[in-house]
């Protein structure tokens, strides 16, 4: 099952990025603009239910709607509300496993220090991963929004492998970020 949401501009920021990945695998979906409730809940909808027909395993398909929950609601969250059109999701499915993207526009700073995370979580074994989530639930700093990177470190201990980090500059304040996860289907 291969979805294509509506694409209110043709000319998405994403479209090269999602052109170079899609043709790995089927797109199960390709999302480009605000990330309301709906859109995300639709989403979760159709990742399951291609997981079922691909007959992925009950532990892959938890890690998948994990990732799938973290990476979408951050992209719903944490992108700035004068930047909403520029957001992005897609699933690729690659036989093997899967492929995740989520991005949106950010100021240059936020987009640096969320490469830098990214960065410092790649570097960490499994053992490292569950002692930093658990140091961060016991952090009291957290805002109603998130902010401590509990959602970051979630997709960082569920995907396989490193999170790749795409970063594009839009102009001198904002610039566009991508990350990509890969998760085994097995």
């Amino acid at each position: 099952m291969s979805l294509e949401l509506p694409i209110s501009d043709p000319h998405h920021w994403a479209d090269e990025l999602a052109e170079r990945f899609a043709a790995a695998g089927i797109v199960v979906f390709a999302h480009r603009g605000p990330m309301e409730h709906a859109q995300l809940e639709h989403l979760l909808t159709v990742a399951e239910e291609h997981s079922l027909m691909a007959r992925v395993g009950v532990s892959a398909r938890k890690r998948l709607f994990n990732v799938l929950v973290e990476g979408l609601e951050n992209v719903r969250h944490h992108t700035p509300q004068d930047l909403m059109e520029t957001a992005f999701a897609m699933l690729v499915f690659e036989g093997a496993g899967y492929r995740l993207f989520f991005g949106n526009a950010a100021p240059q700073v936020t987009v640096a220090l969320l490469s830098q995370r990214v960065s410092i979580l790649n570097d960490m074994d499994e053992a490292d991963l569950r002692e930093h989530h658990l140091k961060l639930l016991a952090n009291e700093g957290r805002t109603e929004r998130g902010g401590a990177g509990l959602g970051l470190l979630t997709m960082a201990r569920k995907s396989t492998g490193p999170i790749v980090t795409h970063a594009f500059p839009r102009d001198n304040e904002t610039a566009f970020v991508a990350l990509e996860l890969a998760l085994t289907a097995a």
